[in-house]
């Protein structure tokens, strides 16, 4: 029930400003492993939490294209430098140690919201 709902409300936070839904689903889940005394790695749920975010990022997508929303002009620009980057991430996760993943997790989620306040 509780994943069930985080998912709903993470799913309105990609959709609405294109992101945050992964970080909802990343708290939970890693509650909800501790709860249960799962020993799931940190690493796996972050592939799950990403496997997450590529289904709210499409469904997000198409409705945006449906509305006009996207500049289309400038997809060529983007789009293939982040696909690539997500492949080189998605590597580099895997070997990274996890202190190191959660520092830059961390990293990253004071920085957004520095800049988000900013």
């Amino acid at each position: 029930m509780i994943l069930s709902v985080a998912s709903a409300v993470s799913g309105v936070l990609n959709g609405f400003v294109g992101t945050g839904g992964g970080i909802i689903l990343y708290f939970v889940l890693k509650f909800l492993n501790k709860r249960e005394n799962n020993k799931t790695d940190l690493k796996d749920i972050m592939a799950m939490i990403i496997s997450a975010v590529i289904a709210m990022s499409v469904i997000s997508s198409v409705v945006y294209m449906t509305k006009g929303n996207i500049i289309y002009k400038e997809l060529p620009v983007y789009l293939p430098a982040a696909l690539i980057g997500g492949i080189i991430g998605a590597f580099v996760l895997d070997k990274l140690k996890l202190k190191i993943v959660k520092k830059l997790f961390a990293a990253m989620i004071i920085y957004a919201g520095i800049k988000m306040i900013f």
